[in-house]
């Protein structure tokens, strides 16, 4: 092994911008093994029948480039829902027996780019190393899919995207070390015993296959059709129930894990904007706006109906489900609830601009930079494989366009409220 020079930021920085035509080379390459992948997903899916490797096709491709930062960028809400789980994650960790010994591993399950989490991180590192000094090692992991943006996180983590209000606990602290996961985390992502925390914020409502087409709707939470949502509510208790035998496997005896995860309150309110308060809901407009689209003849009644957002909002009774009965799957592999609660998150957007107003056009564009940086997918996938490259990017830009005209006209109407469950979950000794 060969000692690695020690580099200035303003080295490193001339060396990124010195491989960028490299990188063009690999965003080209890696697009194309993106599209491809999309095109021909059902293939892949065939072989042998063993049911994790069945759960492998992503269920949504990053929007933006890959080392951009888009997603924590524009996920202003996002970073929002975390920060009302501190008091539960910091009750997790201070509840659990720890070998300072030990290494202690924190795993991230479906980060993303992982900036909505540092701050959270950052407070459990310092208070770990303020309790037990330069011991434990603190090893974090970040799950997500194969196609995550891991290289907006690795930048951030080494201070090479900007971060101003959310500081790397990488630089700032020793003793800490960084990897990242791809197997999705439908399927067991560490061995048995590895984890001492886990966390997830809004990502295991995603679903590992597509139960069904939406004939009305883009999202079933917005569907009128009965059958639809109940192959959704179908492949989400499927779904659920594996994802929490996962884990059950990675925990360590004693371990925590706090999960957040999109649901509905009393009243069945899902989030997205409150229609009765004259917010338009994000969801609803997101599914209106498509079906002008097909009433203008831009797209095709088959793309309207095979545009589906592949996702479900469990009810809290849905999530409890596993953990009711004694003799469940979930409780006989070791978990149980220790707690949960219920709330929603304002749009941090909306909120802004209720508070400072500014230029309505910006705003709006920022608004729909966070909505298509989880949505874009779902109509890309959508459109007829028939269509040439060309031509779905020019309706894409079109429909998110049209969408960003309307929330420019009248910002104040235009959020996306996010109603949370938040779980603190144990593995039993």
């Amino acid at each position: 092994m060969f000692p690695t020079p020690k580099l200035s930021k303003k080295a490193l920085h001339k060396q990124v911008e010195g491989n960028s035509r490299i990188m063009r080379y690999i965003y080209g390459i890696r697009g194309t093994l993106r599209r491809i992948y999309s095109t021909y997903s059902s293939d892949f899916k065939k072989g042998p029948k063993w049911l994790p490797k069945q759960n492998s096709t992503p269920h949504y491709i990053p929007y933006g480039e890959d080392g951009s930062g888009f997603y924590s960028d524009n996920a202003l809400g996002y970073y929002s829902i975390v920060k009302n789980a501190e008091t539960m994650v910091m009750d997790a960790i201070n509840s659990m027996e720890i070998n300072p010994t030990q290494v202690f591993n924190i795993v991230d399950y479906g980060s993303a780019d992982g900036g909505t989490s540092m701050p959270l991180f950052y407070q459990i590192v310092d208070k770990l190393s303020q309790t037990y000094g330069k011991d434990p090692p603190i090893h974090v992991t970040y799950e997500d899919q194969p196609v995550a943006d891991f290289k907006s996180l690795f930048m951030r983590l080494h201070g090479l995207l900007s971060m101003p209000e959310n500081p790397s606990y990488l630089m700032d602290f020793n003793n800490v070390y960084v990897s990242a996961c791809g197997t999705s985390f439908f399927e067991q992502s560490f061995p048995n015993g590895f984890v001492n925390f886990g966390f997830s914020s809004t990502a295991m409502h995603w679903l590992s296959r597509w139960p069904c087409p939406l004939p009305d709707a883009v999202l079933h939470m917005v569907s009128s059709c009965v059958e639809a949502r109940q192959q959704f509510a179908k492949q989400a208790a499927q779904d659920w129930e594996l994802i929490l035998l996962q884990r059950a496997r990675e925990l360590t005896p004693g371990g925590r894990m706090v999960i957040i995860n999109c649901t509905t309150d009393e009243d069945g309110y899902f989030g997205g904007g409150r229609w009765d308060s004259g917010s338009v809901n994000v969801f609803q407009q997101l599914s209106s706006l498509w079906h002008t689209f097909a009433l203008r003849g831009k797209i095709t009644k088959e793309e309207f109906v095979n545009t589906n957002i592949l996702a479900y909002w469990r009810s809290q009774e849905e999530m409890q489900a596993p953990f009711v009965n004694k003799n469940s799957r979930v409780r006989k592999a070791g978990l149980t609830l220790v707690s949960m609660e219920t709330k929603p998150t304002p749009c941090a957007f909306q909120a802004r601009w209720q508070r400072e107003g500014g230029d309505a056009r910006q705003h709006a564009k920022q608004f729909i930079n966070m909505v298509r940086s989880w949505s874009n997918h779902a109509f890309y996938t959508g459109l007829s494989d028939r269509r040439p490259e060309e031509e779905k990017t020019a309706i894409l830009e079109s429909f998110f366009e049209e969408y960003e005209t309307e929330v420019a006209a009248a910002p104040e109407k235009h959020g996306m409220e996010v109603m949370s469950s938040f779980l603190h979950i144990k593995r039993d000794q």
